[in-house]
């Protein structure tokens, strides 16, 4: 369909068999016309595209075209009325199938041009509904369907067609090939060529996009598409890929924004539907058939043609990590604890343990094959249907079957068990919408006239259901079920699964229309739940970002970096070798150019002098003759005018005779009236005849004379005319051709300007490649401003001429002659410019071995730039390490104190327990005293146990609750070291981003300048004849070449050497950044031993004194050890040791000699390039840490 160009109208393509066209009228909503797309003797076939033509009729009315197989027509819409016109292409129209036409701007009006297009990659060019030209397709493209056209502005258009060809056609001046296939490319899409359907390009012509059979669509940039290679355009997906056949699994995750979609294209994928991008995409040789995804986000379960496997998803990759000899498996399912897997085999359900891979129980019962499995929510039953009809819910225990409902008539497809577990619902082939209650017996079903239902959810809050169709439409059912439902379409082909995310928020469902459709139900329901009150905000989900990496892929990875640098190191020592030799040469070659070209600007100078002395002689010359010419006029005009006064003085002096006469006649004839009115009226009849006619000849006269008067006026008028116009004539004619002399000597110096700009552009180039050349390109620089300075003057000049030329009349002949000298010159200015040319084409050849040696260093230097970056990260990680660790430090430190108090007191009572211990051994030989002291002995120190424990218990739990909190701290402190880090990184990756826009520029400058001076080489090798030649007679001028040539050189060395220091020194801050980036790595390093070492000794002492304050609770074992033992003071010896080791490591961490500085190398003979390091500097690694290894070195607390 297509709409007119005011978007009133639409025209649209009906289906078969008839294909009609149909023409509405879009703001009435109605068809105001509807005719066949072909006459009643024509051959009957597919219509593919309609299109209504850019242009307006002459008459107002609009055309639209029509094609497809054995048919192109055109059709005239006026006044809401179609009438079909007459076939434009003949005879071509039979046998051949038009797959698509475009209609293409003109700048010329009244001129309608429309493209057509063949099965066959023909193309032809309608105008004005005639064949105007035919485009065969190319060898390379000749068979290739074209299915789409679009116009690229004024220039062209663009056509795409089968095997992902893309085709660019250009606009020619050849009215017998309007356009030309100029660009063609290839879209690629998953190894494979799909056909492309459309194409569009922006209002600007900067970016198209191609949609591809295949689902996929792709981006191009068309800003450098005049300049850029085929092979250098980089087609790039729009989005992420889609599938491109039906989906038949989807799963999502818990823990994590991921859904998992399994396709009959052998694909799997893992999309981010927070994000919208696909996170992860593996191509299998099998089709998959089932998919489900843990809840913790690591593992997934994908059921293939011939196995079913259990895969890991990598960073990078979905590797597979189990095999199950399960064929075909329609449905797996996780349990909700994720430690258990239900997979399909047929007609039996095989219940898996996760961990272990063993299989735990079979579900045997069903007589057809399952179709759906869904677990309980306390994972303690499972519910199957199938294609049997049967419903049967399996208790796991036993693995028995506990409840059943059998309908034959019914192949179920999908249940769903409500949130209370009171209910079950099915759907299947009857159309039906089950409802099953706790015991599985039919309570109620509602019919679906819209075919049959195809899969169904429920979700926790248990306000509503939802049931797919094979229609592709999603039906959403109040519930408890009334049989009031909405229907929302969506797809294009039946919804093969339906799933809702953990929070009920989301519903994402598949089709084998190869789309994942993703609905926002709980919108819905929360304006539901909030009329008349606030809504409240709502609670932000957090999401798991673990990631599983495996060490052979860490191992891999840190081997080929090992490589790279190698391999840099030695790409660093042979290009700085080869680099010097080829500066050498260069600065060689520079020198004969500069040389080369002093001499010629000397002798290019002596010409402009004698031209610009020719010129003032012309000058003089044909200024003398203008004044003589202008005195000549002037003359001739006096002259003229003179006359003209004479001849017009002596006419009105005639007629002013002429006038008086008539007045005394009629004072004679007034006289003679009144004198015979009276007596005789005849005579006076007579009289006044009489005078009447005299006065008519008087008059008559009077009329000649003025006649006379304004003819003699005109005469000399029109002489003086034609006096002017032949000056004028012979004036334009002068013009004319010193014009056309001046438009040539224009071309001239617009084509010595362009000369002038290439070789502007070229020296430009040597300036970039060569630092060391800066001073000597500003001196070609100036002289080349010289040059501009003197073309300006020869424009001056040719003004001069062009004023001349007006002015002037009888220099015809000299004037030829200088025309003649010009086009001899112009002559020798066109061999020049074909031998700039030459020269041109051999300064590309030996730029391209160049750039590749520039890309290599490029990425040598983006490496080194990311071992800088990982510098910085781990100094970063190590920093927060020790601050984390001091923290524990100052933790246990107040720990050991209160230990250290507790200890003191429990001395204090076993010494005053020892003391009441000697004095109640004193009255041992007294039984009676001897009882006597010890029940006192017992009574008094029980209570003081008592005590003891009492304040043990505090002293624990005020200790448990010292744990939990630092434990927290640790916890607040790690998630701001993920946080800071993440920072850092970005910092990171703008600063290398910068440091590579730099390098970018430096090599561009380098590059330029060694074109400058390739291309001064060859000028000057061309013309080294021609120097030869004109030594003798340019002597002097040779000689200031030759001067000039040296001061130049002068001034290259002096630039060479400053370019030189400023490359050193930014190599030698470039190195020492790098070093200090070393020392305080191993500086942090020494310090994250020393506390850990602490926190060691630390948690070493806290054992002992803990083991130390240990008392034995029975009163006569610490007396029996009291008079065995002497009391030592063993607590306070631990403690002075500990304490003596904690002062060690912390002298140890803040004294630590910070390593020294190895010795700079000293610079390089040869100044390096601009963004390479010297090899000789020594690169050690640094040791990289893991972000699990930041708190490794110290021990946990324990209570």
């Amino acid at each position: 369909m297509s709409f007119s160009p005011d978007g009133k109208l639409l025209v649209a393509l009906g289906g078969a068999p008839e294909w009609n066209v149909v023409l509405w009228q879009w703001e009435k909503s109605k068809a105001s016309s509807v005719v066949p797309s072909r006459v009643a003797n024509q051959a009957p076939g597919s219509a593919y595209q309609c299109e209504f033509s850019p242009f307006v009729n002459a008459d107002g009315g609009y055309t639209a075209t029509v094609c497809g197989q054995n048919l192109f027509r055109a059709f005239k819409i006026n006044d809401g009325v179609m009438k079909p016109l007459a076939s434009a292409l003949g005879k071509r129209e039979m046998g051949s199938t038009f797959t698509a036409h475009g209609w293409l701007p003109t700048d010329e009006p009244g001129r309608e041009r429309c493209v057509v297009a063949n099965e066959e990659g023909d193309v032809l060019v309608v105008e004005n509904n005639e064949v105007v030209a035919a485009i065969p397709a190319t060898e390379k493209y000749e068979g290739c369907a074209i299915h789409c056209i679009v116009p690229f502005g004024v220039k062209g258009f663009v056509a795409g067609g089968e095997d992902g060809a893309l085709l660019v056609y250009e606009k020619q001046t050849d009215e017998r090939e309007p356009f030309k296939l100029t660009k063609s490319f290839t879209i690629e899409s998953d190894g494979k060529n799909a056909s492309i359907r459309n194409l569009a390009i922006d209002a600007n012509e900067e970016n198209l996009i191609a949609t591809m059979d295949d689902n996929q669509a792709w981006t191009l940039s068309l800003a450098n598409i005049d300049v850029m290679k085929p092979e250098e355009m980089n087609f790039e997906r729009m989005s992420a890929g889609f599938h491109s056949n039906g989906v038949t699994g989807v799963d999502l995750c818990v823990r994590k924004p991921l859904v998992v979609t399994c396709s009959t294209d052998k694909s799997v994928r893992v999309w981010n539907y927070v994000e919208r991008t696909a996170e992860l995409v593996k191509h299998f040789a099998e089709e998959a058939h089932s998919v489900a995804f843990h809840p913790s986000g690591l593992q997934i379960l994908v059921g293939f043609s011939d196995k079913l496997q259990l895969m890991n998803l990598l960073m990078d990759d979905i590797r597979p990590y189990k095999e199950f000899s399960i064929k075909a498996c329609p449905e797996v399912v996780f349990n909700n604890a994720g430690n258990c897997f239900a997979a399909v085999n047929g007609n039996v359900i095989q219940v898996y343990n996760m961990y272990t891979c063993e299989n735990v129980g079979n579900l045997r019962g069903h007589s057809g094959k399952v179709r759906t499995v869904c677990w309980s929510p306390d994972d303690t039953k499972i519910t199957t249907a199938g294609l049997d009809g049967a419903v049967y819910e399996w208790e796991l225990k036993d693995f028995k079957r506990v409840h059943e409902n059998v309908d034959k008539e019914c192949s179920y497809s999908c249940l769903a068990p409500s949130p209370d577990g009171t209910f079950t619902y099915g759907v299947g082939s009857d159309r039906m919408l089950k409802e099953f209650d706790a015991a599985y017996a039919l309570t109620q079903e509602f019919s679906c006239d819209a075919g049959a239902l195809t899969q169904v959810a429920i979700p926790a809050s248990g306000r509503s259901l939802f049931a797919a169709t094979e229609r592709g439409t999603v039906r959403a059912y109040k519930y408890p079920l009334d049989g009031e439902f909405q229907e929302y379409q969506c797809h294009a082909a039946s919804i093969t699964r339906m799933r809702l995310t953990f929070d009920d928020s989301l519903l994402f469902c598949v089709s084998e229309d190869a789309c994942l459709y993703v609905f926002d139900v709980q919108t819905g329901e929360k304006e539901k739940a909030g009329k008349g009150a606030a809504k409240s905000k709502e609670a932000l989900v957090t999401y798991a970002e673990e990631v599983l990496v495996t060490k052979m892929d860490i191992n891999e990875k840190n081997g080929r970096m090992q490589e790279l640098q190698m391999q840099v190191t030695e790409l660093q020592l042979q290009s700085e070798y080869q680099l010097r030799m080829k500066d050498m040469n260069m600065n060689e070659k520079i020198k004969d150019l500069t040389d080369r070209f002093t001499l010629e600007l000397e002798q290019a100078q002596t010409k402009f002098e004698l031209l610009l002395q020719e010129k003032n002689e012309q000058e003089m010359e044909y200024e003398e003759r203008l004044r003589q010419t202008d005195e000549k006029n002037a003359k001739e005009t006096r002259q003229l005018e003179n006359q003209f006064q004479e001849q017009i003085l002596v006419e009105v002096e005639r007629y002013q005779n002429l006038q008086r006469d008539k007045d005394l006649l009629n004072e004679q004839w007034d006289e003679q009236n009144s004198l015979l009115v009276e007596s005789h009226e005849r005579v006076i009849e007579e009289l006044t005849a009489e005078f009447s006619e005299k006065l008519q000849d008087e008059q008559m006269h009077a009329e000649r004379m003025r006649a006379d008067r304004d003819l003699g006026a005109k005469e000399s008028e029109e002489t003086r005319k034609q006096l002017e116009e032949d000056a004028d004539q012979e004036i334009d004619d002068l013009k004319n051709t010193f014009e056309t002399k001046l438009k040539q000597e224009r071309e001239v110096g617009l084509r010595l300007k362009g000369e002038n700009g290439i070789l502007k552009k070229k020296f430009t180039a040597f300036q970039k490649e060569v630092n060391d050349a800066k001073a000597e390109v500003q001196s070609l620089f100036k002289d080349k401003q010289n040059l501009y300075n003197t073309i300006a003057g020869l424009e001056k000049d040719i003004e001069g001429l062009k004023k001349e030329i007006r002015e002037r009349d009888e220099t015809i002949g000299d004037k030829e002659k200088r025309i003649y000298d010009l086009k001899k010159k112009n002559q020798e200015l066109e061999k020049f410019k074909f031998v700039l040319d030459y020269k041109i084409k051999e300064l590309k050849k030996q730029i391209e071995p160049r750039e590749q040696d520039i890309a290599d260093m490029k990425n040598q230097i983006l490496e080194m730039d990311h071992e800088l970056e990982r510098y910085h990260k781990n100094n970063t990680h190590l920093d927060l390490t020790i601050s984390d660790l001091r923290g524990k430090l100052a933790g246990l430190q107040k720990d050991v104190l209160n230990q250290r108090k507790t200890i003191q007191d429990r001395d204090g009572k076993i010494h005053q327990f020892q003391k009441d211990l000697h004095e109640t051994v004193r009255v041992i030989q007294s039984p009676k005293a001897l009882a006597e002291s010890v029940k006192g002995l017992f009574q008094r120190h029980t209570k003081e146990r008592d005590d003891v424990e009492n304040v043990d218990d505090d002293i624990q739990k005020e200790y448990q609750r010292q744990r939990e909190y630092l434990e927290r701290t640790i916890e607040s402190l790690k998630h701001k070291l993920h946080k800071d880090m993440e920072s850092h990184k970005s910092d990171n990756m703008r600063i290398m981003q910068e440091n590579v826009s730099l390098i970018k520029e430096i090599n561009e400058l380098r590059r330029e300048i060694k074109q400058e001076r390739q291309a001064k080489k060859n000028a000057a090798a061309a013309d080294a004849s021609r120097r030869s030649a004109s030594r003798a007679s340019t002597a002097n001028g040779g000689s200031r070449g030759s001067a000039r040539g040296a001061s130049g050189a002068a001034g290259k060395g002096a630039g060479a050497f400053d370019v030189d220091e400023m490359l050193a020194r930014e190599i030698e801050a470039q190195r020492a950044e790098i070093q200090n980036l070393r020392v305080d790595a191993e500086r942090k390093d020494a310090l994250l031993r020393a506390a850990n070492a602490a926190l060691e000794a630390e948690k070493a002492r806290a054992e002992a004194e803990r083991a130390a304050a240990a008392v034995d609770d029975s009163p006569r074992r610490a007396a029996r050890r009291s008079l065995k033992e002497p009391p030592t003071p063993k607590a306070d010896e631990e403690e002075a040791a500990a304490a003596t080791a904690t002062e060690a490591a912390e002298e140890d961490a803040a004294g630590a000699p910070e390593p020294e500085p190895e010795p700079e190398p000293e610079p390089a003979s040869e100044p390096l390039d601009e963004g390479e390091l010297d090899p000789d500097a020594p690169v050690e690694p640094v040791e990289d840490f893991d972000d699990d290894d930041s708190l490794g070195g110290a021990a946990p607390l324990e209570p």
